[in-house]
Order: structure tokens, then sequence, then C-alpha cells
């Protein structure tokens, strides 16, 4: 049974002038559908939260820098890297406003090797072109990235993510994502800059054919398009829930076939 809860990292700040230092220490959250570290950092003005979370495949992570700002109503992509003290890494960048709190989020992604540089690192740098970078101060690492390894092998149980392998699924979900697509979905940015792609995606199904989750797997390159592509499906797609072999209805994943962004 995965149980969700919160398991705190306790760590000691580093000295440095440049570097954000923390407020408080790393909380590794287990939620139902998701595993995210995150961590309150100060700034002259104003606080701000870094926050790690894994795909739940283990194949890529997330890294969110939120703050109290007004960020775009819609997400538009930004050209931005992540460096652990080894030099940038390219990333998939987005900037958006995730609530009606008047906060705004960017949002990178990287794979899975690239992150294990953090293991090391004593502070990470976000840069995002055209803006000041944003650097925050590491400590813990390794016991963090051990934590969330742990908190997503527990994910992937709960959905039974290997369930066709461990016989716990006898009869996997069924549904169609691309039926729930529509013209008017096409990003204007993506549209505004001629961007086409194609992206799979991994989703997290209920008992109820809901569909809990949505992770980019297989990313398209834009990550406008990315993001429009769980947004809709997320919100718009229903599946026949998976069984198991007593005919019970169980939780399950689901990787999509390709859904392609193509303008006419």
């Amino acid at each position: 049974m995965f149980v969700a809860g919160a398991l705190a990292l306790v760590s000691g700040a580093r000295s440095g002038a440049e570097p954000l230092q923390p407020l408080k220490p790393w909380v590794l959250d287990y939620a139902e559908a998701q595993c995210v570290a995150s961590r309150d950092y100060a700034t002259p003005d104003h606080q701000i939260t870094l926050a790690i979370r894994p795909i739940p495949n283990g194949t890529a992570y997330e890294i969110f820098a939120i703050r109290s700002a007004p960020g775009p109503m819609f997400a538009e992509e930004l050209t931005g890297s992540v460096d652990f003290g080894r030099g940038p890494i390219k990333a998939w960048l987005l900037h958006y406003r995730i609530d009606a709190k008047r906060r705004e989020a960017f949002q990178f992604r990287i794979g899975r090797l690239e992150m294990m540089e953090a293991r090391g690192a004593s502070a990470v740098t976000l840069n995002i072109k055209d803006r000041v970078p944003i650097i925050f101060s590491l400590e813990a690492m390794p016991d963090l990235l051990d934590g969330l390894d742990a908190c997503t092998a527990d994910l992937k149980r709960y959905w039974n993510m290997d369930g066709t392998q461990v016989a716990t699924v006898a009869v996997p979900p069924k549904g169609d994502v691309r039926s729930v697509f529509s013209s008017e979905d096409y990003p204007d940015e993506a549209l505004t800059r001629g961007q086409e792609g194609s992206a799979q995606f991994l989703l997290l199904i209920d008992e109820t054919g809901r569909v809990a989750a949505c992770n980019v797997t297989l990313p398209s390159g834009v990550p406008a398009l990315d993001a429009m592509g769980c947004i809709a499906i997320q919100s718009r797609a229903k599946f026949r829930p998976a069984r198991d072999h007593s005919g019970k209805t169980t939780k399950s994943t689901f990787i999509t076939p390709p859904v392609v962004w193509r303008l006419m």
C-alpha cells in the first residue's frame, strides 16, 4: 500500500554569498500520483521554492522554481539550462501561472542521467535566457535522490505500472486519447512560431477510468505542445479502467500512441 505523507531530510546550510540559502529542510512529499521534493529559500525581496519531481517511469526529472509574481496566464516556452557545476545542461522549459495567488513557475525538464550530476553538487543554477540566473544552494542531495527513487518505486507498485508482468492487471485500460483534441487546442505560441511535433504521454488511470496524472514520456521538443497535450488529455479523456484477475477494477498506467501536432 502506498501511504501519502512527508519526510523531512535535515541538513545544515553551507555558507556562500551567491547561491540562495534555504529557510527550511528538504521535504519529500509522498503524494498519490507523484513524488515531489521541495525546499523554501530566502531572497532579498520574497521567498522562492525549489522543487524536484521525477517522472514516474524514472526517465526524466522536472525542476521547478516557484515564486510570488504575476506569471503568464498561458504557458510560454523559454530557452534555458540547468547547471550543477559541470556546465549547462540544455533543458525543456516552460513559464506559467500556477494558481490564483499570483505565483509563477519556471519548469525545467532534464534526463535522469543528467540529474545524477546533482549528487555531488553544492549548488544548482537555473539559467533562463534574458533573465538573471537563479542559484540555489544544495545539501543532502544523495539522500534526497535516494528518497525520490524509493518514493517512485512505491508509486510504480501503487499504480501497477508493471502490472502485466506481475499479473496484477489481467485486462489493461482502454481509451482513445487522440479523439479528445481539436484544432482550437493548438497553443497560440506554437502557432506563431510555426512549431510542430509529436509526443507520447504516460497516464495514471484510477479505478473509475479517470486520468489521475499525465506525464510527458517522449517530448515533442516543443514544451508548449507537450503541456497542452497533458491539459487536454487529463481534462477530457475517459478510459475503461483496468481489471485484475478477479474482475475488479484496479489502478493502472497507459502509454499513449504518438500525439501529433501539425499545422494545416
